[in-house]
């Protein structure tokens, strides 16, 4: 693989422009969250795999940015290579910084060329393995370079399909080599954030559920501490799990159940907020499918103060047959209302466990006290769609 060459042909350019004035009634909206976006589905293409081209009405790298900053989101996440690279590291470190915004994750794009076909870090190709650990390693010195609390990593490439083929146990291991030695080369001054997938390419991948994630995590923790001469106390919750809805869903699970398992672990870095039915994973709008799953997972993060322990809210859409910067506001919207919903029951049974609705009740039971609660009203104040229309006008768009 010519490294040299897939790090510069993947770039998308990045100019320089002055900030704008914010639109002070989504900022007010957003107060209290940490609002993320990735940045590809704002400036990417969102092809598939029968056109590479579904979307026109993109942005450029520098328009998303300042698009964001507008709505009063706190950062973004980027690919490298792709919407991060060399050679426009500091063009974008400069738009962040005199907005106050910062790199949620620089990703390592470990799936874009044909050398990761089978997988990167956990692919049986040896060249492979080592050029994908070389483009992480990479990505975690700009993570650390730029404040990123963590790298996200996708790893809906890195499995197996067919019998007698692949050693699960063996690209277990490899995985977890790989995410040691990415937090020991930078002294764990940037995390990593597993983004679980129980299939995507391969039909079997190695890192499946939100448990798989937190026993990787869990492991490669152990494995650190027991190194000679390492102060365990920098590397203990450095890695953690990032849990996208529709990865939840491709399993027939429960989102509540993910978010409870990593926030008890202090490991939930990130969420995905989307939604699917579950046979296939189109990054539809938090809770348009699965609406009470989505109504206690946040329940659960605002009852346990997720957000004021650092939590970190990053829509994963992918709107191909949508106006992307309506169908961004539309997600952060998504969240304001669950959040407003979980507010409302906190408010009606004063702190009780969760457990109250079903404590000597049936289903129907319970149900009807939910619904009862919700019929109660909220206070739900949305962010306009129409700032998409205004933010093109005022850009010249």
């Amino acid at each position: 693989m010519d490294l040299e060459q897939y790090l510069a042909e993947n770039n998308l350019p990045v100019e320089y422009i002055p900030k704008g004035e914010q639109y002070e009634e989504a900022v007010a909206a957003l107060e209290g969250l940490h609002c993320s976006a990735g940045i590809w589905y704002l400036v990417g293409k969102l092809g598939d795999r029968f056109s590479p081209t579904q979307q026109e009405r993109t942005l450029t790298m520098e328009q998303a940015i300042e698009f964001l900053y507008r709505l009063g989101v706190r950062g973004a996440s980027f690919h490298y290579p792709g919407e991060f690279s060399d050679e426009y590291a500091d063009c974008l470190k400069t738009l962040l910084e005199e907005r106050d915004m910062g790199a949620v994750s620089i990703g390592a794009n470990t799936f874009g060329h044909l050398l990761f076909k089978f997988g990167g870090p956990a692919s049986p190709d040896r060249e492979a393995r080592e050029a994908a650990f070389t483009l992480l390693l990479q990505a975690q010195e700009y993570g650390v370079k730029l404040g990123a609390k963590f790298q996200n990593n996708w790893a809906g490439r890195d499995g197996y399909n067919g019998s007698f083929i692949c050693d699960p146990l063996q690209q277990w291991e490899w995985t977890r080599e790989c995410y040691k030695k990415l937090l020991l080369a930078v002294e764990g001054r940037c995390g990593i954030s597993i983004e679980f997938k129980p299939y995507d390419v391969p039909e079997q991948t190695v890192l499946k559920t939100a448990e798989d994630a937190l026993r990787m995590a869990q492991e490669v923790e152990e494995e650190i501490a027991a190194m000679p001469g390492i102060d365990a106390a920098g590397y203990r919750h450095k890695i953690g799990v990032n849990i996208e809805d529709a990865h939840v869903y491709l399993s027939n699970r429960q989102v509540a159940e993910a978010v409870a398992k990593t926030i008890a672990t202090d490991r939930l870095f990130l969420r995905h907020e989307n939604d699917c039915a579950g046979r296939i994973d189109n990054d539809r709008i938090f809770g348009t499918i699965h609406f009470f799953d989505a109504l206690e997972a946040t329940y659960l993060q605002l009852t346990s103060d997720w957000d004021a322990k650092g939590g970190i809210h990053e829509p994963d859409i992918f709107p191909q047959r949508d106006d992307p910067l309506k169908a961004y506001i539309q997600s952060l919207n998504a969240i304001l209302f669950y959040y407003a919903l979980a507010r409302r029951i906190r408010e009606e049974i004063a702190g009780e466990p969760l457990g109250v609705f079903y404590q000597g009740r049936g289903e129907a039971e319970a149900h009807d006290r939910l619904l009862r609660i919700i019929a109660g009203g909220i206070d739900y104040r949305p962010i306009d769609l129409g700032l998409a229309d205004r933010f093109r006008r005022e850009m010249g768009i």
